[in-house]
């Protein structure tokens, strides 16, 4: 598996943007429109380059058993492949490939980052940076285990920031979305589903080494080494 990343940069403006759409398909200059905001034109320019560069360039290490966390080379975002990424949503909205076979992707975004995952496998991913929360969601969301780590962290938000891409990497694995109901018994069904979640804290290369944040990568136990 091959995943990359790419900082929340303001070098990335609507001219940027209009460049990437220009070497990409109807479908996703017609998503990226659909867009209200720069911010999340961004996020669908990027994740779709990145899912497009790695398709035609990186099949060895989609078919790999081991996790490849990789920045995003600048000058590949206006990479034109040969065979551009086509995809549909499933039935809670996730996205999936139509014209290669075998492969699975994911895409998430934060303040900090876009990420984007391509796999030989059903694959979830999450990121998030340091990240402010209320009792009020601690109590809701996070098993009475989890509360305890959070509120004996060194770093309380920093410590909820790890916990919450461990839950939202799993329900986007699954392909069901966020389900509340199971929020803090994410742990025990991951471990029932046989599904790995993997955590990791990233750091960007400079100049962006300041936009940290921690990614989590849910995966078939079986795919893990």
């Amino acid at each position: 598996m091959v995943i990359y990343h790419f900082p929340q940069s303001d070098a990335i403006d609507e001219s940027a943007i209009a460049r990437m759409v220009a070497n990409s398909t109807d479908q996703q200059a017609a998503a990226v429109a659909g867009m209200k905001t720069l911010s999340r034109k961004r996020e669908q320019a990027v994740s779709y380059a990145m899912l497009a560069y790695a398709l035609e360039h990186d099949a060895a290490l989609i078919a790999s058993g081991e996790t490849h966390v990789l920045p995003f080379p600048s000058e590949a975002l206006y990479y034109q492949p040969e065979r551009a990424p086509l995809w549909q949503n499933g039935e809670h909205g996730k996205p999936y490939l139509t014209n290669h076979e075998g492969v699975h992707f994911n895409i998430s975004h934060c303040r900090e980052a876009i990420v984007t995952a391509v796999s030989s496998h059903d694959v979830g991913v999450d990121v998030e940076g340091r990240r402010k929360f209320s009792d009020n969601l601690l109590g809701r969301a996070f098993s009475e285990a989890e509360q305890h780590l959070v509120r004996q962290s060194d770093d309380p938000e920093w410590e909820f920031a790890r916990i919450w891409t461990r839950k939202e990497a799993y329900f986007k694995w699954t392909g069901t979305g966020i389900l509340i109901d199971h929020l803090k018994t994410v742990e025990e069904e991951a471990a029932i589903a046989q599904c790995h979640i993997e955590t990791t804290l990233v750091s960007p290369p400079p100049p962006f080494q300041d936009l940290v944040f921690y990614l989590s990568i849910a995966q078939d136990q079986t795919t893990v080494l």
